[in-house]
């Protein structure tokens, strides 16, 4: 069951990487191309196992922190961005930081899901699954509250796909 929740994780993640590449209004060059490694780690955990989810994990969250900078520097040079892009950036760096835990947090053969330090797995996983409701709920409302269709798509299908795999962590 967990494999194909994992799965069917990917069809939504693939749906919120197509509505940033139909996106013609903005140049959204880093999102897509963090939603793309995202979606090779995806990929690969489910199908391939050729990298160790540890390191997916690993280049997730730097990729989550490189499209911050990028974002932020922009900002910084007095290139005013708007709110909408602005709560993008800050969705598709959530998203990363998300899978990279669920992406660990589903390796149930790894010492990570085994044994967390003082938590069990019980309440890692439980842990996980909040965190994913969290973000999906997060989608819900920032797609209630823009206007476009590629965002409301983009949000919509990423708080889908966290959930997803939130719900295949508990198997």
């Amino acid at each position: 069951m967990t494999e194909i929740l994992h799965a069917c994780a990917l069809a939504p993640a693939a749906i919120g990487t197509c509505c940033l590449a139909a996106d013609r209004r903005r140049v959204r060059v880093p999102e897509i191309a963090a939603s793309l490694v995202m979606m090779i780690a995806m990929l690969d955990a489910a199908f391939w196992r050729v990298v160790p989810v540890v390191v997916w994990a690993g280049i997730l969250l730097l990729a989550a922190m490189a499209l911050a900078a990028v974002r932020s520097s922009r900002r910084a040079s007095l290139v005013v961005a708007s709110p909408s892009e602005r709560g993008m950036t800050l969705h598709a760096t959530l998203g990363l930081v998300v899978m990279a835990a669920l992406l660990i947090g589903m390796d149930h053969g790894s010492s990570a899901s085994s044994h967390a330090h003082g938590l069990s797995a019980g309440a890692l996983v439980g842990l996980l699954l909040a965190g994913a409701v969290a973000y999906a709920a997060a989608s819900v409302v920032a797609a209630s509250r823009t206007r476009a269709w590629q965002d409301r798509g983009q949000y919509a299908a990423m708080g889908a796909a966290a959930l997803l795999m939130g719900l295949a962590a508990l198997g």
